[in-house]
């Protein structure tokens, strides 16, 4: 039996959802419903989806299969350049590539999937009346501007705080077919996101150096853990990814062939 509320509280209730309503019109945020057909289908499957998420941007980004690519905010060279690689890749293959917008790996991978003409979607820990960090706002008009979106599953209003950092990591794997995590520490964020990853059933994969040149460029210790504790599959090229692609496409088909392709530029 439901507990009865009060005629107050039913009041306020209605108070508050009538302002995040007027909030949404005027900031031209689309509000879409775990049942409305635009919310993501892999989202449904997972633990503790939202009953709701908030979008900006284009109404169609949510239904493209997507490869979220995550990592670091203090990224290396490296890291970046196989971050934006990586997510131009994806974009070739028209799947969306999905971040979170942060500084380092998540704004190498949107802008990778941008250069590429590809669709990108972030995934936000606040409402969608900000953009965090703000020097990033140009990088979220870009997103919007090309067919992309931000969601959040937060109204308008809703500040940061760390512990939804953590939380939104759960969507931004929910939302994909597999997670990619580029460069982490062992105790980074990117290893939320690696678990949510796994819990899920999604495909894990990480990035490790091509070289012993590059080896001291590249932060692999996240790398190594993940695939010691968690599975992940490791790739160095863009064969190594292609191949995985391929056998998603064929229902994880053994022995595929790698296409000829060039290592990642690490």
């Amino acid at each position: 039996m439901l507990p009865s509320i009060s005629l107050e509280q039913r009041l306020t209730a209605e108070s508050k959802a009538s302002a995040i309503l007027d909030d949404c019109d005027r900031l031209e945020i689309a509000i879409v419903g775990f049942d409305d057909d635009e919310f993501p289908h892999l989202l449904r499957l997972i633990p503790d989806p939202p009953a709701i998420l908030y979008r900006k941007g284009s109404d169609s980004a949510l239904l493209i299969d997507g490869f979220a690519v995550v990592g670091t905010r203090k990224a290396s060279d490296a890291g970046r350049r196989a971050a934006a690689m990586i997510a131009g890749h994806f974009a070739t293959r028209g799947y969306s590539v999905v971040s979170g917008l942060a500084l380092g790996i998540d704004s190498a991978a949107h802008k990778g999937a941008l250069e590429k003409g590809g669709v990108t979607v972030a995934v936000l820990a606040h409402g969608l009346d900000t953009v965090a960090p703000s020097s990033n706002r140009p990088l979220a008009q870009r997103i919007l501007e090309n067919k992309g979106a931000l969601i959040s599953e937060h109204p308008p209003g809703v500040p940061p705080r760390p512990p939804e950092f953590v939380r939104r990591n759960r969507l931004q794997s929910g939302i994909s077919l597999g997670s990619v995590v580029v460069e982490s520490d062992v105790e980074g964020g990117a290893m939320h996101q690696a678990r949510f990853t796994v819990t899920q059933h999604r495909r894990l994969f990480t990035v490790l150096a091509t070289s012993q040149d590059s080896v001291g460029e590249l932060n692999e210790s996240g790398a190594r853990h993940l695939v010691a504790t968690m599975g992940a599959t490791a790739v160095c090229s863009v064969a190594d990814l292609d191949r995985e692609l391929l056998a998603i496409d064929k229902g994880d088909a053994p022995d595929v062939p790698p296409p000829s392709q060039g290592t990642l530029p690490l």
